[in-house]
C-alpha cells in the first residue's frame, strides 16, 4: 500500500471504530442499559483514536495502542466478572462480545497501519 492508501484506511478506520463506540453508548442509553464501567472502556477507546489520529502519538503509537486497548478489555472483562455473560433474561451477551471483539481487532489494525504509515 502507498503512504496515501494506508492514511485514508487509517481515517476511514478511525471513523469506524469511533462508530461502534457511540453506537454502544446509545444502545445502551435509548434501553435504560447504561453501564458506567463499559461507557468509560468507549470513552478510551474513542480518546486513543482521536489522539492516533491527530498524530500526537508518532513515537509511542504501539505502547499507547497496547494501554488503550488493554484497559478497554480489563473494564469490559471486569463488567462480565460483576454482572456475568447473560443478560438478565438469560441471553449470552452476544452484542457485548460482538463489539468488544471488533473494537479490538479493528484497534490493533489501525495500530499496524498508523505504524506503517509512521515508517514511510
Amino acid at each position: 500500500m502507498q503512504h496515501t492508501e494506508i492514511s485514508a484506511s487509517s481515517n476511514w478506520l478511525g471513523s469506524v471504530i469511533v462508530m461502534i463506540q457511540l453506537l454502544d453508548i446509545v444502545i445502551h442509553a435509548a434501553t435504560d442499559q447504561l453501564e458506567p464501567v463499559r461507557v468509560v472502556a468507549n470513552l478510551i477507546i474513542f480518546a486513543w483514536v482521536a489522539i492516533v489520529m491527530s498524530g500526537r502519538i508518532s513515537g509511542k503509537t504501539v505502547r499507547m495502542a497496547v494501554s488503550a486497548i488493554g484497559a478497554y478489555l480489563l473494564l469490559n472483562i471486569l463488567f462480565l466478572a460483576t454482572e456475568g455473560v447473560t443478560n438478565t433474561g438469560g441471553d449470552l451477551r452476544s452484542m457485548l462480545f460482538l463489539l468488544v471483539c471488533l473494537t479490538v481487532a479493528l484497534s490493533t489494525l489501525l495500530t499496524v497501519l498508523h505504524r506503517v504509515n509512521l515508517q514511510e
